[in-house]
């Protein structure tokens, strides 16, 4: 009897915990974003996985995911993965000013194009280790789907994207801190994530501590705290605990405080290895290029045609000449022929090719 108890109440934890964790992942995709915070190993990856897969199932919601630390690379599900190299984002060749000096350029941009085109889901793995290349690659490519999902908004009947996006940002201070996000190269990525959710878009970021991911951002979203350091307790989060009376410090592994209630995040299980497209996308590209660069091989005009052939016909090291449309033997003192005969002859033979072509 105590067994069968003992069961019964766990399968009420499991079942709370369950509701609780679609609940903050039903909030973040409706109002924007959730934002994940908590000491080194408490599991904030781990969660991250469990809500990147549950959103992937959902036949209405895109998933890409933002990673320099490889940790998804290596630990999470089967996913398309786009390698974005440290040579692939490089300095814009038009620097005009100082304060142009940190805009870059992404080498690879067509393929990653390719990528969002034919992917729903992808991975793209970050593998500069400089956080202003970071975050100008995240920036570039949610800036380019946002404006995606503002043109979809045009052409629906409720004026609404069809699909919502999910961007995951793994590390999120490696990419956006607070000086990044008070440069001029920043202002648009500003404005997408203050609307993200107007558009359907929704941000899910992990740090460690909280003044370290730039407030701009961070503040907009709602927060999922686990075991938080002593000395990394914010006055924010301090009240936090003498309204709940908890203490962050005290929290056990994947124990998370979300919107006033507590829930632990569910097990995580690895379902095969992300694999790596980039050689798949250029095969694709190349096989792209080749119907346009067949269209671009236009068929020669007459004028063309017969300019050629006057070409041919006066190069002193042609064995060969075209007269009147047919290929005849070049005689031998062709030449002498051309030096010594009046110019009437040679506008005669001349305008007997162009009565030819034309």
């Amino acid at each position: 009897m105590k067994k069968e108890h003992v069961t019964t109440k766990q399968s009420n934890i499991n079942l709370h915990n369950k509701k609780q964790f679609s609940q903050v992942l039903d909030y973040g995709l409706k109002h924007g974003g959730v934002h994940l915070t908590a000491s080194k190993g408490h599991g904030k990856t781990r969660l991250l996985f469990s809500m990147a897969k549950q959103l992937r199932r959902l036949s209405n919601c895109r998933v890409l995911i933002f990673d320099g630390s490889e940790t998804w690379l290596y630990a999470f599900d089967r996913i398309p993965t786009v390698s974005i190299s440290e040579r692939d984002i490089t300095l814009s060749s038009e620097v005009n000013t100082t304060e142009d000096l940190e805009k870059y350029q992404l080498e690879n941009w067509n393929l990653i194009k390719l990528a969002l085109k034919t992917e729903k889901d992808l991975l793209f793995r970050l593998k500069s280790r400089k956080p202003s290349k970071r975050g100008f690659a995240v920036r570039t490519i949610i800036n380019f789907l946002d404006t995606l999902q503002r043109a979809q908004r045009a052409t629906t009947a409720k004026n609404e994207a069809k699909n919502y996006i999910a961007y995951f940002i793994e590390e999120a201070q490696d990419c956006f801190n607070s000086r990044s996000t008070t440069r001029l190269e920043a202002e648009e990525f500003l404005t997408v994530f203050n609307e993200a959710r107007n558009q359907r878009e929704a941000f899910f970021t992990a740090s460690q501590r909280l003044n370290d991911f730039s407030k701009t951002i961070r503040t907009k979203q709602a927060y999922c705290i686990g075991r938080i350091n002593p000395e990394d307790k914010t006055s924010f989060l301090r009240r936090l605990e003498k309204q709940y009376r908890l203490n962050f410090s005290e929290l056990s592994l994947r124990n998370w405080f979300f919107e006033g209630k507590p829930f632990n995040s569910p097990f995580w299980k690895q379902h095969r290895k992300p694999i790596i497209i980039n050689k798949q996308l250029k095969q694709k590209f190349l096989e792209s290029m080749k119907p346009q660069a067949q269209q671009q091989q236009k068929p020669k005009g007459k004028l063309q045609q017969f300019l050629e052939t006057l070409n041919f016909l006066f190069v002193p090291s042609t064995k060969r000449y075209i007269l009147k449309g047919k290929n005849k033997p070049l005689p031998k003192d062709w030449l002498e022929k051309y030096d010594t005969e009046e110019q009437e002859n040679l506008e005669e033979d001349l305008t007997a090719i162009s009565e030819e072509w034309f």
